[in-house]
């Protein structure tokens, strides 16, 4: 069974986090390329307000729920840091989350490893601490390529 974080993350925000390593990885980008990353982006945002809270804890889910009952748009995604963020990743690459288009497909499959191992690289997550998540996102990736 997968082990879940229990708190939120007093640290960089995924809001904050996502911005980052897409400006980052558009840099040098064809524009195709950097479309397709902007599309990654919005779908995973998108998957993170809707789905994300599937992996916290009865006191996150509260928190969640009086910051949504705040200001609604983004509150996952301010609320929570890299931690979660990882934990939730398995599950953004899901059928049901998958873009339609092919090339879209490849690149959301491609880009959440990256994902993982740039929170890694930047010491947002301790890939000791957090292996379950760094490996179930990684084997959710080898499984939808192909």
């Amino acid at each position: 069974m997968e082990q879940k974080p229990a708190e939120p993350q007093p640290r960089e925000s995924i809001d904050s986090i996502l911005e980052s390593f897409f400006t980052f990885s558009c840099i040098g980008k064809q524009i195709p390329t950097r479309a397709r990353y902007l599309r990654v982006a919005a779908q995973l945002r998108t998957y993170l307000e809707t789905d994300g809270s599937g992996i916290l804890g009865a006191e996150a889910a509260a928190l969640l729920d009086l910051e949504r009952s705040l200001e609604p748009n983004s509150a996952f995604a301010r609320l929570f840091g890299a931690e979660v963020l990882a934990y939730t990743l398995t599950g953004f690459l899901e059928p049901q989350w998958l873009l339609p288009d092919l090339q879209d497909r490849r690149t959301q499959v491609s880009l959440t490893p990256r994902l993982i191992q740039w929170l890694c690289n930047c010491h947002l997550l301790d890939p000791r601490r957090d292996s379950a998540a760094v490996r179930s996102t990684r084997a959710a990736a080898l499984s939808r390529r192909g």
